[in-house]
């Protein structure tokens, strides 16, 4: 599976792997409850844990799960994450972000999420990129709509999600989108 030379650059967002270096920004973002409310990402994430978290993820891209840091040059500070993971034998991916606080309401997620889509039709020949959101957030929707992403409808308690498992709207994008 190609991997991008190790960055992603787009007008104003920045993206590269995850570094362990990251573990404190990745950690302070986490202390905002709507990310660990509508991601995977665990409550009050510590230094530890983020760099633990960090090892996984560059461990994933081995089986398809793609995940880069989102910074704003000239800095190389972690504000956020996208990520997308693959499967070729299906010619889909399924896209996911998050984004500290601080930053959103700026079209920073969706600059980010527009070139990681943009990735996998161009490099890996994807038919279809999709993402689910929680049905309660609705700037993640928005993020989804300005990428040109179509609601496909609520998939009722779609997967275990912590110690819930919520309706999600599923979103979805084809290359002539």
């Amino acid at each position: 599976m190609a991997v991008p030379e190790s960055t992603l650059a787009g007008e104003r967002v920045f993206l590269r792997p995850f570094r362990f270096e990251d573990a404190a920004d990745i950690a302070e973002s986490c202390q905002d409850p709507e990310i660990p409310r509508f991601t995977m990402m665990p409550e009050a994430m510590s230094e530890a844990q983020a760099r633990e978290w960090i090892e996984r993820r560059l461990a994933q891209r081995e089986q398809g799960l793609f995940a880069f840091a989102i910074t704003l040059p000239p800095s190389d500070r972690c504000i956020g994450q996208i990520g997308i993971f693959l499967e070729p034998q299906f010619r889909r991916g399924e896209a996911f972000y998050w984004l500290n606080r601080r930053y959103r309401g700026q079209g920073i997620t969706s600059e980010a999420l527009n070139l990681i889509t943009d990735w996998a039709f161009s490099e890996h020949g994807m038919a279809r990129v999709h993402l689910v959101t929680h049905v309660d957030n609705p700037g993640s929707q928005r993020v989804a709509e300005r990428c040109g992403f179509q609601r496909e409808g609520v998939l009722r308690a779609w997967q275990k999600m912590k110690d819930d498992q919520p309706h999600v709207v599923m979103w979805s994008r084809l290359p002539g989108d």
